[in-house]
């Protein structure tokens, strides 16, 4: 299968129906809680604010537990899927890092955040190579803006997503758990951005 299967476009009006069709059947763009009542909020009061606010800097989001944290650098696309003719919207993936006090990017990361990369499908359209062109995209952008590697996580039992990062170059570096996301057993990979 080609990795040209998909494009990543920044988050606009062109998509965003598609986006709330994907929100109103169940989908949620953040794995670890469901955030699809308040976006459809969101965008009910000003989609244009709902927008800007995905690839904006500052500001603060809402973790699973409630706490706000700041919001890190970093940028969301959204998956197109070019290899139909109707070229649906496939689901939604995450680049984030930190910055130096001179706002070079930095590869540590706060303990809130598994990974510099997080990624989600649409259920209908799992399991046909769009999560893993859309890792190999997102790590272009990951390259250009600075980072020498990438970390990305995944729970022990994902198969899938095992497939996909190793697919991508993932190096296995540790099982871990993180216990601000609760006590399942999860597994760190490295993904070497230097040519």
């Amino acid at each position: 299968m080609s990795d040209r299967i998909v494009s990543l476009h920044a988050p606009g009006r062109d998509v965003l129906p598609a986006y709330v069709h994907a929100l109103e059947a169940g989908w949620s763009p953040n794995t670890m809680r469901d955030v699809a009542p308040e976006q459809l909020a969101a965008i009910a009061v000003d989609p244009d604010i709902f927008l800007a606010g995905l690839n904006g800097r500052g500001g603060k989001i809402r973790l699973h537990d409630g706490s706000e944290v700041e919001r890190l650098p970093g940028v969301t696309r959204w998956i197109i899927a070019i290899d139909q003719p109707e070229r649906p919207f496939v689901g939604s993936i995450n680049l984030r890092w930190q910055e130096d006090a001179a706002g070079r990017p930095v590869t540590a990361l706060p303990p809130h955040v598994l990974g510099h990369v997080g990624y989600t499908i649409l259920p209908g359209h799992a399991g046909r190579g769009y999560a893993s062109a859309a890792v190999a995209a997102v790590l272009a952008e990951a390259r250009a803006i600075g980072l020498p590697f990438v970390k990305i996580t995944c729970d022990a039992e994902n198969a899938a997503s095992r497939r996909i990062i190793e697919k991508n170059g993932g190096l296995f570096v540790e099982n871990f758990v993180a216990p601000f996301y609760g006590p399942e057993e999860r597994l760190m990979y490295r993904i070497d951005l230097q040519s």
